[in-house]
């Protein structure tokens, strides 16, 4: 009782103080985790990068599931444009596939990026892409990055990265009990025994 009795005025203090008060300090929103998985592997890409200069264009394209090289999902759409803005952070001259040759004006607002093939421009002069495979383990997902020269397929810098699922809150999650694999269903007794699975998937 003693201690309390002798707190409380200290607690009283600063409402009773006429001190000017101090100035808060600037709010800086915190980088999401994808935003911070796209610099890492940028970071790492220039730094073994022993061919390609900032000047000349490169073209980020979606990041692939390594089982075929042709998946998509949530998780590799905003790794994609998260890495373009990494590279352009750095000083890289960016070529942006998604702008079309026009601009769509509709009730909803006006767009000029799409992923309609008939809408982009055919002429893009580009030397250099950037890809992405994915790969899905258990607890975890692998990323491996590789800038390659299209004319003769030559690899110019790579980079690496595993995440954990609770490092992707919102794009990663535990597996299903009841997974399903080329037709055939695989019943676990808990979730998460499975590969990580990507949240939006089916």
């Amino acid at each position: 009782m003693y201690k309390a009795l002798c707190i409380l005025p200290l607690l009283l203090l600063p409402a009773c103080s006429t001190t000017a008060q101090q100035p808060q300090a600037e709010f800086k929103p915190q980088q999401a985790p994808v935003n911070l998985l796209a610099h890492q592997l940028v970071d790492e890409l220039v730094t073994h990068n022993d061919a390609l200069k900032p000047t000349q264009p490169l073209l980020v394209m979606t990041p692939a599931m390594v089982e075929d090289m042709q998946g998509s999902n949530a998780l590799a759409s905003q790794l994609q444009q998260s890495l373009m803005t990494a590279f352009h952070q750095r000083g890289f001259n960016l070529v942006d596939l998604n702008l079309a040759e026009a601009v769509r004006v509709t009730p909803q607002g006006d767009f000029i990026l799409t992923r309609d093939w008939q809408q982009l421009p055919t002429d893009i002069a580009v030397d250099h892409v950037l890809v992405t495979s994915m790969s899905q383990a258990k607890g975890e997902i692998l990323f491996n990055s590789r800038i390659v020269n299209v004319n003769n397929n030559r690899v110019l810098s790579t980079a690496g990265a595993r995440v954990l699922e609770a490092q992707l809150p919102g794009y990663l999650a535990p597996s299903h009990r009841v997974v399903s694999k080329e037709g055939l269903l695989y019943r676990y007794e808990n979730r998460g025994e499975d590969k990580s699975r990507i949240v939006g998937d089916k």
